[in-house]
């Protein structure tokens, strides 16, 4: 290119730049607009100037109308004082006017505080609070507290007079806020700026009362958009199911959920996708408890008037949960009243109790006391001949002290203490006769911190002591046994939550536990009348071991439409000089089809160092803990699952199906042997396996209107291999149920008559019966008992591939099946509510009946003579008849 040449460009580039820049400073602007629309008000200014204006539509939809006047003002000191603000920015390009939104113009602001119930001062927990113009909201977690950081555009407003100039557009930084909680008035509240915010919602009492029934909270749409496979119950959706007791029972209540079963008449505990009774994590506020029922399982641990929130996650547990591999049942008890006093008494034949609650100093402590006692042992004994359930009581105490030390500061000491008891005896001077005795109970003290270090950062610290026993002696027929299991847990735990936004939020912490075993056992032929052997439980010598965890997770939402929560956790557990160091990973995703549909995956890592052992024939039909060792390693899972979920008629439905696959190593059995000696060296006769489960759930829930309720349908097969038990081959765990159909329904006649009702129906759970040809089965006519895979016949059995053993008696175990067990529970309520002094008084009779139609569903078999033909035979044996209960309730 030649000096000319470039002469020339340069010239063609300065000459109009020169023009444009002329024309700008000469330019002077003369316009009144009155609250035009921004769009608007821009085109008008545009017919007075040589320049055009580019911008987004989005820009133009955010901005507020325009009120400005100007006289002849030149474009330069009239650009500036129409985007005064700052919000927007401006750049002159050719012919152009390019606006853009600056920093300015988005503010980012954090709110944080807790949501609370304005009669009783007590936390809400996943309660909504909600911002509608970032369209972004947050759930308060179990203490009530939220934290919500969120990005917003401010608005601009043009405001002038006079014929010369006026003022600048002005800034507005408030903003809508929105929170809301099942059964509470809305609350609707403009914010702005910063800062500790707390809410108070109002009762509302003049919602339609609908009948109360065992259902999920409905708050927003969690089925669809919350990434967990989680289910929450509340105490008002707990408190009026057909139950035992009379006025709701969580346990029962977790046991009528898909993939769960409860333990068989008679038994105790319940049993989550395929896995023991042992590997689900019960907390009641924070402190593990263990075997978490009353009456052979027919009554909840969990004293109805005291649950506040109760939740069980099935899968893709979060990364602050570990230690157990099935299940994390959650409850949270009531913190009482810091406002006034009140109380509820509740008067029934199966059990009676009372709870009183108050502040102990208003708006700052308040305290919360309840125990509750049987009274079938008072009311079934002019009835009963011999000593069936005569010595059969329990109770239970939950005490709870809350304080705010300072706005930003809580501390919390829960305590609960329950027993059961049981004597009976039948002809024990005979050698035939029975004598059998059983008292088992849970001592849980929680002490529990929380601080709110900034308006992003919560954290939680807590330490649990809890104390378990259980003791079992029975004699019969020649024979005797006697088990004691001891448990003492010191449980540490931090935990920071980090809320970096309403779409983000990364937590962390650690904790550690320390543990004491005290497993013993005696078995064997009934000793000498003067013989003084028999377990002492101080004599047992403790196995203790310690665990320590690191956990981290992250929550996201990335989108609109994909939500991950990514985790991991790194147990470290020490017993002697045995060693385990684990690392535990947890990922669960959604996907947001639309507003409601949502797909969610999971897969989940665990390790369970604490074993419940269970024996699997006749000789010790009892269950023991103990932990792991260099014998015993820890159990481990990998549990995957995937479920669509999607919600219809604006929330009234919800639906889902879910398909889960999880495998289980290091399973544990007790092989059983008889010793004059108390045994404390247990694991020396464990055998050693694995287990798999995989299946199908369905759920529909309607959650409004008169009738309300739910169908849970679980599809299941859970599998157990020992390879030195059944000659290796594949068996059916002994909760091993191929179908399971749990319906639950409530329907409102008036504001003060409901009805509710649950059925269940479920394929007969596997069990162990020599196939001897001197025994033959009876089930009844019609049924066939015969489990027809492992142990077919006389010991046919079929393995992974191993190929068919034909005629081997050894193959027995779990080789034939209940008979299918079905069950109708209904119940009735009266309530009445009524203002007494200005107080809200309620009165309630409630009228259950369990098992309605008295079904005789088998739960145990045992053998016997058939006194026709002398030959041997087993019969299967139902353990509970109908059971009618009345209870009344009063609350003040």
């Amino acid at each position: 290119m030649g000096p000319r040449t470039f002469v020339y460009l340069l010239l063609l580039v300065v000459l109009p730049l020169r023009s444009l820049l002329a024309q700008r400073a000469d330019t002077v602007v003369t316009v009144t607009l009155r609250d035009s629309p921004f769009r608007e008000a821009l085109s008008v200014i545009e017919t007075r100037i040589p320049f055009k204006f580019a911008f987004s539509s989005e820009l133009a939809a955010r901005q507020k109308n325009v009120t400005i006047t100007a006289v002849r003002e030149p474009l330069t000191a009239f650009l500036a004082r129409l985007f005064a603000s700052g919000a927007i920015g401006y750049r002159v390009l050719g012919d152009q006017i390019v606006l853009r939104e600056t920093a300015a113009a988005r503010t980012r602001i954090t709110l944080s505080g807790y949501v609370r119930d304005a009669r009783s001062g007590e936390p809400l927990i996943g309660a909504s609070v909600y911002v509608a113009a970032p369209q972004t909201g947050i759930l308060t977690d179990r203490f009530g507290f939220y934290s919500l950081t969120v990005t917003f555009n401010r608005v601009a407003a043009g405001t002038g007079s006079g014929e010369t100039g006026g003022a600048g557009a002005a800034a507005a930084d408030t903003m809508g806020i929105e929170v809301s909680y099942v059964g509470y008035k809305t609350l609707h509240r403009p914010i702005g700026g910063s800062g500790a915010l707390s809410f108070e919602l109002e009762r509302n009492d003049a919602r339609e009362v609908i009948g109360k029934v065992v259902v999920t909270r409905d708050e927003r749409e969690d089925n669809v958009k919350k990434n967990l496979t989680q289910t929450e119950l509340t105490a008002d959706m707990i408190g009026a199911a057909p139950s035992v007791s009379g006025n709701g029972d969580v346990i029962g209540s977790v046991g009528m959920l898909p993939g769960v079963q409860a333990g068989m008449d008679g038994s105790t505990g319940f049993f989550v996708r395929g896995g023991n009774d042992g590997q689900n994590l019960v907390l009641l506020d924070d402190a593990t408890l263990y075997n978490p029922s009353h009456i052979f399982g027919l009554v909840g641990l969990f004293n109805p008037p005291t649950v506040k929130y109760a939740s069980l996650m099935k899968g893709g547990f979060p990364a602050a949960y570990g230690d157990y591999l099935s299940s994390v049942l959650d409850v949270v008890t009531r913190d009482g009243n810091n406002r006034q006093t009140g109380g509820s008494v509740q008067l029934g034949t199966v059990s009676s109790g009372a709870t009183l609650y108050g502040p102990l100093q208003k708006d700052k402590s308040s305290y919360l006391l309840s125990a509750r006692r049987s009274t079938t042992d008072f009311v079934l004994r002019p009835f009963l001949n011999g000593n069936y359930f005569s010595h059969y009581y329990f109770y239970d105490v939950n005490a709870k002290l809350s304080f705010q030390l300072t706005p930003r500061d809580r501390l919390l000491a829960s305590f609960y203490t329950g027993l059961d008891y049981n004597t009976y005896s039948g002809d024990s001077a005979r050698v035939t006769g029975i004598d059998y005795a059983m008292h088992f109970g849970n001592t849980a003290f929680t002490l529990r911190w929380n601080h709110q270090y900034s308006g992003r950062l919560y954290g939680r610290s807590s330490i649990e002591y809890n104390r378990y026993h259980q003791f079992l002696s029975a004699t019969e027929e020649g024979f005797f046994a006697q088990l004691y299991s001891g448990i003492r847990d010191v449980h540490a735990k931090t935990e920071l939550t980090w809320y970096a936004s309403g779409a983000h939020k990364v937590g962390g912490g650690v904790d550690y536990l320390y543990q004491q075993l005290y497993p013993a056992s005696l078995s064997g032929a009934i000793p000498p009348p003067d013989s003084t052997l028999n377990i002492v439980p101080s004599g047992i010598p403790p196995k203790r071991q310690s665990r320590v965890a690191a956990f981290v997770s992250d929550d996201v939402r990335l989108g609109s439409r994909w939500k991950a929560s990514v985790g991991v956790r790194a147990p470290f557990f020490l017993k002697d000089n045995t060693r385990y160091f684990s690392v535990e990973p947890r990922v669960s995703l959604l996907y947001l089809i639309d507003a409601s549909t949502s797909i969610k995956v999971s897969y989940t890592g665990m390790h369970q160092y604490l074993h419940l052992v269970q024996s699997y024939n006749a000789s010790f039909p009892a269950e023991i803990w103990i932990g792991s060792s260099a014998r015993v390693q820890p159990q481990s899972s990998q549990e995957i699952t995937a479920g669509l979920f999607r919600n219809f008629s604006d929330n009234t439905f919800q639906t889902s199906i879910e398909g889960y696959y999880k495998q289980m190593g290091h399973q544990v059995l007790y092989g059983g042997k008889d010793t004059l000696a108390i045994d404390n060296t247990i694991e020396e006769s464990l055998i050693f396996g694995r287990g798999w489960s995989y299946g199908a759930e369905l759920f529909v829930r309607k959650n409004r209107g008169k009738w309300t309720g739910w169908l849970a349908y679980t599809l299941a097969y859970a599998n157990q291999r020992f390879d030195s038990l059944n000659e290796g081959q594949t068996f059916p765990f002994a909760y091993d149920r191929r179908h399971m159909l749990d319906l639950s329904t409530a329907y409102a006649l008036t504001p003060r008559w409901k009805v509710a009702a649950n059925f269940l129906v479920a394929s007969g759970r596997a069990f162990s019966l020599s196939p001897d040809s001197s025994y033959i089965i009876n089930p009844g006519p019609g049924r066939s008992p015969l489990y027809d895979n492992p142990g077919k016949a006389k010991g046919q059995g079929r393995g992974n591939g191993g190929g068919r053993t034909k005629s081997s008696l050894d193959v027995v175990q779990n080789n034939y099946r209940l008979s299918p067990y079905n069950r109708l529970d209904l119940s009735v309520h009266y309530l009445r509510t009524r203002t007494v002094g200005g107080r809200l008084r309620e009165t309630e009779w409630i009228f259950s009946v369990y098992n309605v139609y008295a079904r005789a569903n088998n739960s145990l078999v045992y053998r016997t003579l058939d006194p026709a033909t002398r030959t041997v035979i087993a019969k299967q044996l139902p353990l509970i008849p109908v059971i009618p209960s009345l209870t009344f309730s009063t609350k003040f």
